[in-house]
């Protein structure tokens, strides 16, 4: 086209001109330090395959460049087997995981029913309560029985088995060196004797109340 020029943008104007009347001062690649895209903020159309991505560059090529990806790329997406759990740092944590990936582990829920309570008020002027399951119950010091009693220094290692069976609470002495006694009555070893609701037990110098959940 005589008379006019072309500029790298594809605008003609005038060849008496010295720049491109229709392009911003400094927007040619010349102007932008070799032909690179800087400071350009790019959104895509939802014609290509990165939909919903942003790139912000920053004024040094690659460097200080920040992407912020959207849903529809196959890596954002999460498969159904993936539903309810949550990803801290890369890690994959279920909803019950801590947040360094670690089981929680949870007090174990009673395994047997529980059938009664012992309350004591000489261990404890506030009241302390133990319970009774249904099965055999053992108390004593050890730390193995069901029942561990410490601040009494007179109940045996295993001191007596309370065993509940077919709607009847049945107590036994272990052979404690202190004595089991049942409403004041001391037990003879190795014998069961049957509890109910309301009666007082003794064991070495700690006194407990019997109370039934039925």
């Amino acid at each position: 086209m005589n008379g006019f020029k072309k500029c790298t943008n594809g605008h003609f104007y005038k060849e008496d001109l010295n720049n491109c009347p229709y392009c911003p001062a400094g927007s040619s690649p010349s102007a932008n330090n070799g032909g690179n895209d800087f400071d350009k903020t790019m959104i895509p159309g939802a014609g290509g395959g990165d939909n919903a991505k942003t790139e912000v560059f920053g004024n040094s090529g690659n460097e200080e460049r920040t992407k912020v990806f959207g849903s529809s790329g196959s890596s954002a997406q999460s498969s159904p087997k993936d539903f309810g759990r949550t990803f801290i740092g890369g890690m994959e944590q279920s909803d019950d995981d801590d947040v360094k990936g670690n089981k929680i582990e949870s007090s174990p829920r009673a395994t047997r029913k529980i059938v009664g309570w012992l309350i004591s008020y000489t261990l404890d002027p506030m009241g302390v309560d133990y319970r009774i399951y249904e099965g055999s119950n053992t108390i004593g010091k050890n730390p193995g029985n069901t029942i561990t009693i410490t601040k009494d220094v007179t109940i045996s290692g295993e001191h007596v088995n309370i065993l509940y069976k077919q709607g009847k609470f049945l107590i036994k002495d272990k052979m404690a060196t202190n004595g089991t006694f049942l409403n004041e009555e001391e037990l003879e070893v190795e014998q069961a004797y049957q509890m109910v609701d309301g009666n007082v037990l003794r064991l070495g110098n700690t006194v407990f109340k019997f109370k039934s959940a039925e």
